[in-house]
Formats: C-alpha cells, structure tokens, sequence
C-alpha cells in the first residue's frame, strides 16, 4: 500500500499545531511530525507501522515521527452494515508537533529525560487507557487553543507529564520507526520537489522548471505528487509562500506589498486571496492577531 507523505502548514509562526479531524478519512500517511491523537467519537481499527490495534471514544495515541499510520472507522470496515449516521464516523482531535520543538540533545538534560522517553517508545505507536487522562489532555487541549508562543509550550509539555504519568499503556507494534526513518531521500521525487520549491518559490516558478530539475515528465511528475502528498505541487507552493509571510508578518515591520513581493507574489490581491484561503484571515488580520 503506497504510503501518503503530508506537509504539515503549521500557523502563526510555529511549529506546534492543533488539526481537528471531524472524519478519519486519510489513507496510510506520515508525516514529520509527532502526534498525540485524542479519539472524541466513533470506533475502528489504528494502524500504526507494523501493528493493529481497536480503537474506541476515550482513548489516547501517540505516534512517532514518520511513522506510518492509517485510521479506519467501522464505516469503512463494515460499509454493509452502516447506516449512514453521523455518530458512526470517528473523530478525533491532535496535537501535531515537529521534532526540533526540544532540544537536540534532550537526552542528556535531565529535564527533558522522560519526553525523550516517551518519543523513543511512540516510534513503536503507544495507546493509553487510563481512566481521567483523556478528560485532562482534552482541557488541555483547550488551553493550548487560547494560548501562544511560550503559553502553548507549557501545555505541550504538560501533556507529557500526563502521558507520562500514564500507568495503563499499551505499544502498537512490534517494530520501532528509529533514526535511519527519519533522513528523507533527497532522490525521491516529492523531496526533490520540495527541494526546488523552497529554494525558488520566491520567483516565477513553472510545471516545465520543475520537471526538468526532477527529470521526469510534467503530467507524471503531476499525478505521481499528488498520489502521494494529495497536494498538487502548485498548492505546495502556495502554503510554502504563505508560510514565508506569516514569517514577515510576524517579524518585520515591512507592509503588505512588501509582504506579498518578498512571498514570491507579484500581486498584492492575489497574496491576499492566497493568504486568506489558507489561513481564514486576511493579512492584516493575521498581523493584528498575533500582536494581542
């Protein structure tokens, strides 16, 4: 089964985001970041590397960086016998977070020790069951959602101290994704893509440019991204820009048509359309938000 890779966009210059899933419907994927999945409805089967495990309303994953993953609700598993209701689909709230959020060298800070800990084990997938600890991480997941900067750290990092306090648990496969998972194959093509992406996306960038610095046939090169991110290389490039100027937006004092020239956007309405599709606010807004 062909694995889906997934960029993560995260907003509002950080590298730490909440996704609501209101429907698990993303085939085997993986992605850099680690994630901590609450499942808030529905039932299924987690497919989490090698393993397989239930899954029900209440329990608690944390996976590991580029691990591949799958969520497959009975709806999907037994199509014959659904009815079709909302509360048949699963859901789940995540907490998705890159791996450079610590220290390099956590390991050796005793602070850090148990995090650490807990990162080497969800490479395996691990599941937790313990009564009250999917009430907690919900709150704080709500208290991450009106945080920021420093404020949605300290409640990442309770998370964990609740994760870790956790005495019911349960790893969901037999193999460990370890550190060999996570050096990208700079050969692959959609690295390669991404490569020149971000390294032009300030320019006029075409499907031609593209193709001939991955050497292989546009329209191929076009469905072939597309079948493994579920991104057309275009919409990449989009995200990637706007990503740069949530950056500006954040740190410089330049105004919006700087913003949108220094993004790779040679029309001010058109950054702004892009800008608001992506983030739901417009750049002004967006500026205005993160100064509260």
């Amino acid at each position: 089964m062909p694995i889906l890779e997934r960029k993560i966009v995260h907003e509002m210059a950080t590298v730490c985001s909440h996704i609501s899933y209101p429907r698990f419907v993303l085939p085997l994927h993986k992605h850099v970041e680690y994630e901590i999945m609450l499942f808030t409805q529905g039932s299924g089967k987690q497919f989490v590397g090698e393993g397989v495990s239930e899954y029900k309303v209440g329990d608690i994953a944390l996976i590991g960086s580029n691990v591949p993953h799958l969520h497959l609700c009975h709806t999907k598993l037994n199509p014959t016998s659904a009815s079709g209701l909302e509360d048949e689909w699963s859901a789940g709230e995540a907490i998705q977070f890159r791996p450079d959020i610590f220290p390099e060298q956590m390991k050796d800070i005793p602070d850090y020790r148990f995090i650490y800990d807990l990162l080497q084990k969800s490479q395996y997938g691990i599941r937790f069951y313990d009564e009250g600890l999917f009430d907690a991480m919900l709150e704080l997941i709500q208290a991450f959602d009106s945080s920021g900067y420093t404020s949605r750290l300290i409640c990442l990092l309770r998370m964990f101290e609740k994760l870790h306090e956790s005495r019911h648990f349960k790893l969901l496969s037999d193999t460990a994704y370890n550190q060999t998972n996570h050096i990208p194959d700079m050969k692959e093509p959609v690295n390669k893509v991404y490569t020149y992406l971000y390294n032009h996306f300030k320019e006029k960038v075409s499907l031609a440019e593209i193709a001939e610095f991955v050497k292989q046939n546009p329209s191929a090169l076009c469905r072939y991204f597309k079948q493994r991110t579920d991104k057309s290389i275009f919409q990449c490039l989009s995200e990637i820009r706007i990503e740069h100027a949530c950056k500006l937006l954040t740190y410089s004092k330049m105004n919006i048509s700087q913003v949108a020239y220094e993004s790779g956007y040679n029309s001010v309405t058109h950054f702004i359309a892009q800008f608001e599709k992506i983030t739901k606010r417009t750049p002004s807004e967006y500026r205005m938000q993160i100064k509260m």
